[in-house]
């Protein structure tokens, strides 16, 4: 594989992680630091992925590898980071439960 693909990648993933920051921010500056070295291997490892689930992504250019490492880097922390936020309230499972308890009651 040419460097210059690596290159792409790497730098597609770091600006995906970027704009995964923009709509989710990090809630430290190391949860940002963190998502900045983990990029590339998110965008390295999933954007072959992403290149062959999106048709319009799936090329040989470059631009195709960075956009589809754009798109891993992005999907990857911002799906991540939603996540922990969720999980690391109870609210939204006392929430989920209410609904679940609400949808069983109709039934009886």
């Amino acid at each position: 594989m040419d460097w210059q693909i690596w290159a792409a990648k790497y730098f597609g993933s770091a600006f995906g992680v970027l704009l995964s920051m923009l709509f989710v921010a990090p809630a430290t500056s190391r949860n940002a630091l963190y998502r900045i070295l983990f990029a590339p291997i998110a965008g390295v490892i999933f954007s072959p992925a992403i290149q062959n689930l999106l048709w319009f992504l799936h090329g040989p250019g470059l631009e195709h590898h960075m956009a589809a490492a754009c798109a891993a880097g992005f999907t990857c922390w911002f799906v991540l980071e939603y996540v922990a936020r969720l999980m690391s309230s109870r609210e939204w499972l006392q929430k989920l439960l209410d609904e679940i308890l609400r949808l069983r009651g109709d039934k009886k």
